[in-house]
């Protein structure tokens, strides 16, 4: 039977045979091939502030043209990375997040189960290190501190608590300054006499 002929036949339809959507497969196939001269990514919508990694770019290219893709199909496997890229960006960002936001809950309980400056002496301890912390840490570092979680890492603490002991007491701790020898002024303006 030809083509022609199964089309006349009563109860046999052009979708039973797939006649119909051969030919909607060949149209297909050629949007999709069809390698152009150049491909050419302007039609692809970017975010803002996006630019290409031009190495990448032109091994995209070289894998599209291999498999002879069209400008079309070229654009929407461009598209697809875009927004997996997109995702993955999202994704890596909010696993960081979570990551620092452990880290910061462990430098805590560090902290609060120190022997030396947790537990009971835990609020003495960050009264006396908040009194340097204030002083010597002005916004930007106290922002860097709070971001990265380092505000309540234990070695921080003992140091802005070191510090804060000492202001208290007016007195430089642990510094040992040699007292300047005794001269008599004329010694010091005339030392050759």
């Amino acid at each position: 039977m030809t083509e022609e002929n199964l089309k006349q036949t009563p109860g046999l339809g052009e979708n039973i045979l797939g006649v119909q959507d051969m030919q909607q497969n060949n149209d297909t196939e050629e949007s999709c091939y069809g390698k152009p001269e150049r491909y050419d990514y302007t039609g692809v919508q970017m975010p803002e502030n996006y630019c290409y990694n031009e190495e990448l770019l032109n091994e995209f290219n070289e894998l599209a043209g291999k498999y002879n893709l069209s400008q079309k199909s070229a654009n929407e496997l461009m598209s697809m990375g875009v927004k997996l890229t997109q995702l993955m960006g999202k994704n890596y960002s909010q696993t960081q997040a979570e990551q620092q936001r452990q880290k910061t809950e462990e430098y805590k309980r560090t902290l609060i189960n120190d022997r030396e400056i947790g537990g009971a002496n835990f609020e003495r301890t960050m009264r006396t290190a908040n009194i340097a912390y204030t002083q010597f840490a002005n916004n930007e570092v106290q922002k860097v501190l709070a971001e990265t979680g380092l505000n309540c890492h234990p070695q921080v603490v003992k140091m802005f608590y070191d510090i804060g002991r000492r202001m208290q007491n007016d007195t430089i701790y642990g510094v040992n300054i040699a007292a300047a020898p005794k001269e008599n002024r004329e010694d010091i303006l005339f030392p050759t006499m």
